[in-house]
């Protein structure tokens, strides 16, 4: 198999944790949007990454997420194609990533403990946070 297969709820939570399964069911009580999204298994998300932001429906989820001083966080863009880009843009300037089209993957070890604000450069409306503990 040459990806991992999510299906992504509406308030889908998907914290990752080196040698998990992924299944192509959803355990979230939220109703199912249909959307797909899935990346490499060599791209190097497995393993390294303790926690998924997905970005899908113009919209960060989770729209908090705690994790663990050290911790890796992966932006994974799940838009469906023709959609616009993305990025993950820290409010305080501490990070910005590149533009991130349907399908492209983001990610960004946190060092510090505090909360991390940030926002997409084109659509300021989509924010969210990362709090690290």
């Amino acid at each position: 198999m040459n990806a991992v297969l999510m299906r992504l709820g509406r308030r889908a939570l998907l914290p990752l944790v080196a040698g998990a399964c992924f299944s192509d069911r959803s355990e979230s009580t939220a109703p199912p949007t249909g959307a797909e999204c899935t990346f490499p298994i060599s791209g190097g998300i497995i393993g390294t990454t303790q926690a998924l932001v997905a970005i899908q429906g113009f919209a960060f989820q989770p729209v908090e997420i705690r994790v663990r001083q050290g911790s890796r966080v992966t932006w994974l863009n799940c838009e469906p194609a023709g959609t616009p880009a993305h990025t993950s843009t820290s409010d305080n300037g501490v990070w910005s990533s590149p533009t991130l089209e349907p399908g492209a993957q983001f990610s960004r070890v946190f060092d510090q403990v505090g909360r991390f604000a940030f926002h997409c450069e084109p659509h300021p409306f989509m924010t969210a946070t990362v709090v690290v503990e």
